[in-house]
């Protein structure tokens, strides 16, 4: 399918310490709880439709193409702790093949966004725009696989008039489907840095917001490929803290799914274990409410780009990356478990904070007291816990670091990643309330600690 070919061709073409008062702790409490009433009217909620997804979604472009659709290749999907596929890369994307990959889908537990080469992106102007929509619908509404239909990918904010005529006359067509849209990164060009510009605003703050709010969307997703040949790129941090904004100031806040690189291609370098850990962690540290991969199956090689390492290889053999994913994404689950849902409600950085990062909050019950490069963030979910993630930005070696929780006399838990099960923290409590809990990282890794 030419749509699906550009598809490919447009991936291609991308370039303080010590002990804190008692009077800090009460105030610190009376801003919590301000936050709290806050995000309590304001939780991540479903709409009249079945979206979102009971589980966190977890999935990944380029799924396999013909002849590799087959329940033994989607099986292996779902071993590897995904949720959902997208289409394939390469191919015509006809009925016949969307409704074998949502057979193959649902006997393997999977859903599946479709991609069809009658999706219009705007209904204004086009005579045709409307009965395509509906002939679309009702080739796939009822299958019970569908996650949703894929519309298209990184538009310019002047694309966004029609695309959110689109997504509104889906909304009405098929109210329990995701209409689904994925935006540019932070470093795509603006107004300001390229004429013409991929953004079509003068800033990617601008561009979030006005995609937001035009287009009303049930999910806001983008792409960002952090680690080059040459380093890591600058700005993951900024986007994700951007998104977190934008999404935040809707309401219900909008959930948002962050793209993440897992293949070597053209600048992007071969990634370790690690690296995906690192990608996976921050995503979910900033409130990430989906995550997905670039890509699954390895893309045809070509001169320019020379695609290599990536999850599966073309033979459909597992990939070098398919057991690291495969262990990445339990541990995203298990942590999605219990942040799905669950709005953040601050994020920052410890040790040499970057130049995209938040330095440590006054406003939290939470404070690290030893050294560490960490990313820390809060949530409070709908069981009226408090939730605390520390992970480590250092995706080469592992810290010990110490968290100080202001947690009163109410009992502080950690998840145990291996058994998905809550332990007590047993550290006692001193005069103040204040409990000093030990946390051991590897490179990349996560830890949750939650009370009420």
């Amino acid at each position: 399918m030419e749509a699906e070919q550009e598809k490919v061709r447009m991936r291609q073409g991308r370039w303080g310490n010590g002990r804190l008062s008692l009077g800090w702790i009460q105030t610190a409490l009376l801003v919590l709880a301000a936050l709290v009433l806050l995000a309590a009217g304001r939780k991540l909620t479903a709409s009249e439709s079945a979206w979102p997804p009971k589980t966190f979604p977890i999935g990944f472009w380029c799924g396999p193409p013909e002849p590799y659709i087959t329940a033994e290749q989607y099986k292996r999907i779902a071993e590897a702790g995904f949720t959902f596929v997208l289409p394939p890369c390469e191919g015509e994307a006809t009925v016949e093949r969307n409704r074998k990959i949502l057979d193959t889908a649902r006997a393997a537990g999977l859903k599946a966004i479709i991609s069809d080469s009658r999706m219009p992106l705007a209904v204004t102007g086009d005579p045709s725009a409307l009965p395509r929509l509906k002939a679309i619908v009702a080739d796939y509404k009822k299958h019970p696989a569908l996650l949703g239909y894929f519309i298209t990918d990184e538009p310019g904010a002047n694309q966004f008039s029609g695309l959110a005529e689109v997504v509104a006359e889906l909304r009405k067509l098929d109210p329990d489907h995701l209409a689904y849209i994925n935006l540019f990164p932070n470093y795509a060009s603006t107004n300001l840095t390229a004429q013409p510009s991929q953004l079509n605003t003068d800033t990617y703050e601008q561009y979030l917001e006005k995609y937001l709010q035009t287009v009303r969307p049930a999910v806001l997703s983008w792409d960002h490929y952090h680690f080059l040949t040459s380093g890591d790129r600058p700005g993951f941090f900024g986007n994700l803290a951007a998104a977190q904004r934008a999404a935040g100031a809707t309401n219900p806040i909008t959930p948002f799914w962050q793209i993440v690189l897992s293949v070597q291609h053209g600048p992007y370098r071969a990634l370790s274990e690690n690296e995906l850990r690192f990608e996976a962690m921050q995503t979910l540290v900033y409130g990430g409410q989906g995550l997905l991969y670039f890509t699954y199956w390895l893309p045809r090689d070509d001169a320019a780009f020379h695609w290599s390492r990536a999850i599966m290889n073309r033979d459909g053999t597992p990939g070098p990356l398919y057991e690291a994913v495969k262990r990445v994404n339990q541990e995203v689950r298990t942590l999605g478990k219990w942040l799905y849902g669950a709005p953040a409600l601050r994020t920052f950085q410890t040790g040499e904070i970057p130049p995209d990062g938040a330095p440590p909050a006054d406003d939290v019950p939470v404070k690290i007291e030893a050294p560490g490069n960490l990313t820390v963030g809060t949530f409070r979910d709908s069981g009226g816990y408090f939730l605390v993630m520390v992970t480590n930005r250092d995706y080469k070696q592992g810290v010990s670091t110490t968290l100080l929780a202001y947690a009163g006399a109410h009992p502080i838990q950690i998840l145990d990643l291996a058994t998905n099960e809550w332990r007590p923290v047993t550290e006692k409590k001193d005069a103040e309330g204040v409990t000093r809990i030990p946390i051991a990282l590897g490179p990349a890794g996560a830890a949750l600690i939650r009370w009420y």
